[in-house]
């Protein structure tokens, strides 16, 4: 992975740039806007995060260490609950299926007229992806405080 794609990854930025793709998403189904920079900026980070998962085949010897598991754990939900795939229950699946979303998206960003106009109902269900990856990507956020008072008498 990136520095860059992990650092948005690690970052507030991810929930953020998931959020501002499903709007652009938005924007175009209700004929507003055809400004996709965030879906493009969305699938820079989502490709780097899909190498490391087509590296990741334990039978290949790839170190699973080189995975960040939030970022598997969010694709994974996000797939899921968008209705992109059935349910994943191995990384490879998770790859296959990242791949046909990086596709997906990609070719919705060639072409968003033809996208909308003949798979209304698959751009529906990538706005539903950015949406949940946007919402699990914050929740396996770390909290910004600590959970243990730093009050003196409270220690």
């Amino acid at each position: 992975m990136s520095i860059v794609a992990q650092d948005l990854w690690e970052s507030i930025e991810l929930p953020s740039l998931a959020c501002h793709a499903a709007i652009e998403l938005d924007n175009l189904i209700r004929d507003k806007s055809k400004n996709l920079d965030a879906v493009i900026q969305l699938i820079a980070v989502i490709s780097d995060v899909g190498q490391v998962l087509s590296l990741s085949d334990t039978t290949k010897g790839f170190p699973l260490a080189h995975l960040n598991p939030a970022a598997a754990v969010a694709l994974n939900a996000a797939i899921a609950e968008s209705k992109l795939s059935i349910a994943l229950t191995n990384l490879s699946d998770l790859s296959k299926e990242t791949n046909q979303v990086l596709q997906s998206l990609t070719e919705l960003v060639e072409n968003p007229q033809r996208a909308k106009e003949e798979e209304p109902e698959k751009l529906d269900k990538l706005k539903s992806f950015c949406l949940s990856l946007s919402k699990h990507a914050l929740a396996s956020e770390p909290p910004l405080y600590d959970a243990e008072s730093q009050h003196p008498y409270r220690r």
